[in-house]
């Protein structure tokens, strides 16, 4: 990201503590533990920090490099190879025995639907192309490699770029892309003109349309690829440890731009599949700069855009949108350990339409930034809005920081584990996600996790490792779903529907109330989830807890799931529920907020050694207000 990340820059705060407009909802489990829990026990336990070093990427994600192999010409196409050793520029280019020389031969040839341009694997080539063709969508034009041995790598150590695509339907795969992609100031136009719109390892160029590029490796470059066209894919590249571009004067200041793996300048572009590790410098006036992707440029709006199934660590941020309009947004099922913001708008830009859904978003680098961010660049720009983003289904994992701060984009059915920053939306709730392995960077939710089933439909058929997005009684949230739907036996739970218990006492069985607040059951009142009868907890400006609980039997050893139906009056932050021993430690929680319609949670239960459990769902009355949740159809069946 080519902006500031620090408190100066930040001109515009929709809120802030001296205009008492925050709220405190959803902080660090460890700061927020309800009076029934045991804070030494699951999930208030002290959780590891993730590692610095690049996290466990999906084996979907990344560049599907050969070591050797031939391509083959489309329709009535030819292959020209390219051998950097013992080519000849002169020569017919057709075989591997008449190959051309240099990276300039493509520029002056003359390629049709269906060509192949094969640069030899094993050797490196210095300079740069420009392929002046176009092929079709049946017949593309192919630049890729031959032969046996590595990826052939293209280098230009003081050029913008290494190859430019300026036809249509070009095809860009098996190629080494490494040391180059820099310019300087000497036109004094800062970050501006020709230099920084042809500034990419691969360029791609306005009016070309339809270019792929796939299966490549970006490294020390300033940009991997920047397309000016429409149409464009790039998947299963790998981008990783790149370095600035430009470090200069830009309007009057020093600034710096670069180290971005994917710039997207026009519509209809996709970004999927691919591994951005390490897409960050800290040759910058900022202490850093760099990032995954950018929405970027004043030429063309930039909508339609699909950003899926990328896996980035260690870059600096996400996403980045500036100068520029752009809608139709949408990063799916994504893993990003990063630092700075998941994404960041700045004041040059008007978005509309973007949607976060099921990615993991892990920040642990220390840098304390807010995840959908907005930021002072070159201009004031318009107040933010609802209809920029919604935010749903996302695992956010935050050892500081927050999630939400200059606006309270619309957002339900996330888990966050830190601050959320605003009130928690429908189905969100707070709980560690319990990582496979969170010191390691293995962010695969474990197996009683609570984004398991807590999700709400999937937005693509298959999650960031390929598999079945839709397994389980629902979709889980973040960018993996769990591929184990067990079968479910005998509910354990006594009249989980409240359909014969007309009362509540606290020692009535065998439902019970729990805590201070008014309880009770509402009998045939109309307001059940099933049934005719539900249990119902109430507030009046207390800040005491209030609950209803049971007591069951349990297998010792064996693997349960919790599911508890919720509805709420819509003005609550701190409600829980989960399940203890009859000692008082809890084997596993969820905190969650707002339900004004009734709302499902599911929890997997692990009991141990213990062969009872005790239940309980309610909430902390929000101090002033008036409040209700009622509670129904609770099941605690045995999976495993």
């Amino acid at each position: 990201m080519h902006v500031r990340a620090d408190a100066p820059r930040r001109i515009r705060h929709l809120r802030n503590a001296a205009t008492g407009l925050v709220v405190a909802v959803l902080a660090t489990l460890p700061a927020t533990v309800p009076a029934h829990a045991d804070t030494t026990t699951t999930p208030h336990r002290a959780v590891p920090a993730p590692s610095l070093a690049a996290a466990v990427a999906p084996p979907t994600t990344g560049a599907r490099l050969q070591t050797s192999g031939n391509p083959t010409p489309l329709g009535t196409g030819k292959v020209y190879y390219l051998d950097a050793q013992s080519g000849n520029d002169t020569a017919a280019g057709t075989t591997p025995a008449t190959a051309w020389k240099t990276l300039g031969r493509i520029t002056t040839a003359s390629l049709a639907p269906g060509d192949v341009v094969a640069l030899r694997r094993g050797q490196t080539f210095t300079g740069s192309a420009t392929v002046n063709g176009s092929g079709t969508a049946a017949a593309p034009i192919s630049v890729t490699a031959f032969g046996s041995g590595a990826a052939p790598t293209l280098s230009n150590p003081t050029g913008w770029n290494m190859l430019q695509l300026a036809g249509a339907h070009i095809d860009v795969s098996q190629l080494r892309f490494a040391n180059g992609v820099v310019f300087d100031n000497a036109d004094g136009q800062g970050i501006a003109g020709p230099k920084y719109r042809l500034s990419g390892a691969i360029a791609v160029t306005d009016p070309a349309t339809a270019a792929h590029v796939h299966d490549n490796e970006f490294t020390q470059v300033g940009l991997g690829v920047k397309t000016y066209a429409t149409g464009t894919r790039i998947d299963h590249n790998a981008f990783h440890d790149l370095k600035i571009a430009f470090r200069g004067v830009d309007s009057g200041t020093e600034t710096s731009y670069g180290a971005v793996g994917v710039s997207i300048n026009n519509s209809d572009a996709q970004v999927s599949y691919n591994q951005f590790v390490n897409c960050r410098s800290t040759d910058s006036p900022y202490g850093a700069d760099g990032g995954a992707v950018e929405i970027e440029g004043f030429d063309h709006d930039k909508n339609d855009i699909t950003i899926d199934h990328n896996f980035s660590s260690g870059s600096q941020g996400f996403l980045e949108v500036t100068e520029t309009h752009s809608s139709d947004v949408s990063l799916l099922y994504n893993i990003s350990d990063d630092y700075q913001q998941f994404v960041a708008f700045d004041t040059t830009t008007t978005p509309s339409g973007y949607r976060a859904d099921h990615n993991t978003v892990v920040r642990a680098r220390g840098d304390n930034q807010t995840q959908f961010a907005i930021y002072f660049y070159r201009e004031e720009g318009p107040p933010a809005a609802d209809s920029w983003l919604s935010i749903t289904n996302n695992i956010f994992y935050l050892t500081s920081g927050v999630v939400l701060y200059d606006h309270n984009w619309p957002h339900h059915h996330n888990l966050v584990h830190g601050a959320l920053g605003y009130s928690p939306g429908v189905g969100d709730i707070a709980a560690d996600p319990q990582f496979t392995n969170t010191s390691s960077g293995d962010y695969r939710p474990g197996p009683t996790s609570p984004a398991k089933d807590n999700g709400t439909a999937a937005t693509a058929t298959t999650d960031i490792y390929g598999n079945n997005s839709s397994v389980g009684l629902g979709t889980d949230i973040g960018a993996v779903e769990a591929q184990s739907a067990p079968a479910a036996g005998a509910n354990a739970v006594t009249d989980g529907g409240f359909e014969q218990q007309t009362a509540l006492t606290a020692t009535s069985t065998p439902w019970a109330g729990d805590g201070s607040l008014p309880y009770g059951v509402d009998v045939a009142q109309g307001k059940a989830h099933t049934g005719q009868d539900n249990a119902w907890i109430s507030s009046s400006g207390t800040t005491d807890w209030g609950g209803v609980k049971q007591t069951v039997s349990v297998t010792a050893g064996a693997t349960y799931r919790l599911t508890v139906w919720v509805r709420n009056s819509g003005n609550i932050d701190h409600a829980w529920l989960g399940a203890k021993t009859t000692t008082g430690t809890v084997v596993n929680e969820i905190s969650h907020g707002t339900s004004p319609g009734w709302n499902r949670y599911v929890l997997t239960v692990k009991p141990g050694t213990a062969t009872q459990l005790s239940l309980y769902a309610g909430y902390y009355g929000p101090s002033g207000a008036s409040t209700w949740q009622t509670v129904d159809d609770v099941t605690l069946q045995k999976i495993s």
